[in-house]
């Protein structure tokens, strides 16, 4: 399961500046001890000056990373499908999965029965609050598999990819995925489409397809 982070130099920056304005309010009010209040007026009023400037601009950036969590999308594959010449109802998918700094790339060919593709993912989706702070929602992208026009069932098992995904179904059922309050809901999710050369993306909420190749 992939959790990408989004986390931007202007939130450090901006929380550095909060942190930065809660030392000058402490030290504040530990130098009023000796010196009285005039240093906390002094030393206390510039730094919660800057203590308000520094949130408001956090909250800013907060809504910017909410919007940017909210709309944003990772890019996690790409397929080839062409129909097999000769052979009804047969697919050749050609797939890429792309990698991260703990997965590696994955490219392979396959053949699916059908007319029709279906790539499924596993989807964690995360809280707003924490897409804000700059965690994508997480997902897995685990079985490929074909679909008739005519609404026959095929008779091809589903190809597994990145193992198996069992797991993760029998802890939805158990309940262990909802820990809150950092995860909204877990569940699968699936993209169906004709033969054509396709990217796949993963929102903070769904698997998505769009044409390329035109």
């Amino acid at each position: 399961m992939s959790f990408p982070v989004q986390f931007g130099f202007l939130q450090v920056g901006l929380i550095l500046l909060v942190v930065v304005a809660l030392a000058l309010l402490v030290t504040a009010v530990i130098k009023v001890r000796k010196v009285g209040m005039r240093a906390l007026l002094a030393r206390g009023a510039s730094g919660l000056a800057l203590m308000v400037t520094a949130v408001v601009a956090l909250w800013v950036a907060t809504l910017m990373q909410t919007y940017l969590g909210l709309t944003g999308e990772i890019k996690a594959a790409h397929l080839t499908v062409n129909s097999v010449p000769g052979s009804e109802h047969r697919l050749k998918v050609d797939l890429t999965l792309f990698g991260d700094d703990a997965h590696p790339e994955q490219r392979r060919a396959y053949d699916v029965e059908g007319d029709m593709w279906v790539l499924q993912a596993d989807i964690v989706e995360l809280e707003p609050w924490v897409n804000a702070i700059g965690f994508h929602s997480g997902y897995k992208v685990t079985r490929l598999y074909g679909q008739r026009l005519d609404g026959v069932a095929t008779s091809q098992h589903q190809i597994f990819l990145n193992g198996e995904d069992q797991d993760f179904f029998t802890d939805m059922r158990a309940g262990r995925w909802w820990t809150e309050p950092f995860v909204r809901s877990a569940y699968g999710n699936a993209v169906i489409s004709m033969p054509g050369e396709y990217d796949i993306y993963i929102s903070r909420d769904a698997i998505k397809t769009r044409q390329t190749g035109r």
